[in-house]
């Protein structure tokens, strides 16, 4: 008997899982997965690389550590020569990674409680995992050749770096329905895509150029890499390389906006070249030693039809002139700030070389104006080609997608695709039907005397009034939407007439019971037929199935 009554309590229990088990989950992953998985690969290269030079390990956690540190882009001395510049490509796949976890950790329905959680949680984790970096570091500098780094600077890099890679995801899944929640103009969620489109254009042409130069200048970039002396070497140059390839791809960016990109001694700019010594990187090798030709100002036009393509796409959007005009000024604005921010990242000492990268702030005004300007023309004269006017004010407009939001979110939990069409049917969906038998005009005291006074009298029944004479009997009945209609809301209600014809049984038939004398025989048969009639309707109400 315990035995089954325990199977019973078992078999109560919900085998649903909890809901707070589920989001801690969630942000066990947003805070572990990122940090783990960066930590593994690690450690795999540096053994790996340490293995195939034949180094001991003796410093390898030193060396897990201090990568690590460098993946956030935190400014490391090795023998006494700063390393400021340090590989974008890690740290952009790393910050792709914690946006996208972020984007799946959250919903459009997310509060901005819950997107809070999991911004921190993303932070978090990174930053624990940089005081365990920082502590090994400083344990290891008696091992390896390094210098332990600044706490206060390499935290506040960890943070910024996840902290924007996970705003950026959240904002990606939940930015729309958060600016209908609160109401924003039209055209604030339209700026996020036509800028991105731009930045990549931006991003591709620069690494486009990259690589152009490294295929002309093959001969200085194979030099380098007979530096290597042997297939691991090689190897290694390579891989470097390919790591430094989005901060040569930034430097190309800063070269065709018009501004200056710096590679130890050496200035480049579409105007003008000053030659000095490079550092011995193969990814370097097909920088420029001086300007062939004047032609190289016309590369200006490639940001010129960047602006021209960012304000095709928001022109597209079909918005008033004066909203389209802000959707290209935010929209150059928010690309002009990421290229200085990238810009800064890219860049820094290296050792005896000196400064190896861009002007960050320089290089996000000028690409600022390089979109702004013809971006505004061309969407202006899309703009004002379709014609769309003002809705009547940013108020109004804002009030209105609060309310039609509060009206989804009320609907969302019923399945339906259109709130509208919910209401419809949950409307239609509870009808009732009554049926009345309604004599003709006249007669509604003989209908409430009852059966049982005399016939012939004038509180006695009244036998149907037929324009054929066939003694049928017309029932009436409504189709009334209770729940539809108020007490007082008359007009509201659906109501549907429908007749019931109940034809009296022949008397002559064999069997039919005989009429009682001193009983009126039409009465007779007219109750008969009415009873008859109603004994086939149901006493209650009725749903239309029925």
């Amino acid at each position: 008997m315990t035995s089954l009554l325990g199977r019973g309590v078992r078999r109560d229990i919900s085998d649903r899982p909890d809901p707070d088990t589920d989001q801690v989950r969630a942000l066990l992953g947003v805070a572990l997965r990122p940090t783990g998985v960066a930590i593994v690969l690690i450690s795999a290269v540096v053994i790996v690389t340490l293995v195939a030079s034949n180094s001991d390990l003796t410093g390898v956690v030193g060396a897990i550590a201090a990568c690590w540190l460098a993946l956030h882009q935190v400014s490391l001395t090795i023998t006494d020569a700063p390393l400021g510049v340090l590989p974008l490509l890690p740290t952009a796949v790393m910050m792709w990674a914690v946006a996208r976890g972020c984007a799946r950790a959250v919903t459009a329905r997310s509060t901005l409680r819950d997107a809070a959680r999991v911004v921190a949680a993303a932070v978090a984790g990174p930053f624990v995992m940089t005081l365990i970096a920082l502590a090994v570091v400083t344990d290891a500098t008696s091992v390896v050749a390094l210098e332990a780094p600044n706490a206060a600077e390499a935290l506040a890099w960890v943070v910024g770096i996840h902290l924007v890679a996970a705003v950026a995801g959240v904002v990606a899944t939940t930015g729309r329905a958060e600016c209908e929640r609160r109401g924003a103009p039209s055209w604030v969620p339209e700026v996020g895509r036509p800028a991105a489109r731009a930045a990549l254009a931006l991003f591709a042409v620069g690494s486009a150029v990259t690589v152009a130069s490294l295929v002309w200048s093959w001969s200085d970039v194979g030099t380098l890499l007979g530096d290597g002396s042997d297939p691991v070497g090689v190897l290694g140059l390579t891989v470097l390389s390919v790591l430094y390839l989005p901060n040569v791809a930034v430097g190309a960016v800063a070269v065709l906006v018009g501004g200056t990109a710096h590679a130890g001694g050496t200035s480049v700019s579409v105007f003008d070249i000053v030659a000095g010594p490079v550092p011995p990187v193969p990814v370097l090798g097909g920088v420029p030693g001086e300007l062939v030709g004047t032609a190289w100002p016309v590369l200006l036009i490639v940001p010129l039809a960047i602006g021209a393509l960012l304000g095709r796409d928001c022109g597209r959007l079909r918005l008033p002139v004066q909203e389209t005009a802000y959707t290209v000024g935010c929209a150059a604005a928010g690309v002009g700030v990421v290229a200085a921010a990238v810009g800064f990242v890219a860049g820094g000492e290296l050792g005896a070389y000196g400064f190896v990268g861009v002007e960050p702030l320089v290089l996000g005004l000028i690409t600022f104006g390089f979109l702004a300007l013809p971006g505004l023309a061309v969407a202006t004269l899309i703009a004002r080609r379709d014609g769309v006017e003002s809705d009547g004010g940013d108020e109004t407009e804002r009030t209105e997608k609060s309310d039609k939001f509060a009206e989804t979110a009320a609907f969302e939990d019923t399945g339906a695709d259109d709130p509208a069409l919910a209401f419809e049917v949950k409307r239609l969906a509870l009808p009732s039907m009554r049926y009345r038998s309604e004599p003709e005009a006249g007669t509604d005291a003989d209908a409430e005397s009852g059966p049982e006074s005399e016939p012939g009298s004038a509180a006695g029944p009244a036998a149907p009034d037929t324009s054929d004479g066939s003694g049928e009997t017309v029932l009436e009945g409504e189709l009334v939407d209770d729940s539809a209609a108020g007490p007082t809301d008359v007009a509201d209600t659906d109501v549907i007439d429908v007749e019931v014809e109940a034809v009296p049984q022949d008397q002559d038939e064999p069997g039919e019971p005989e009429t009682s004398p001193g009983t009126d025989e039409t009465e007779t048969t007219s109750d008969e037929a009415a009873e008859a009639a109603e004994g086939d309707l149901p006493d209650g109400p009725l749903t239309p199935s029925d």
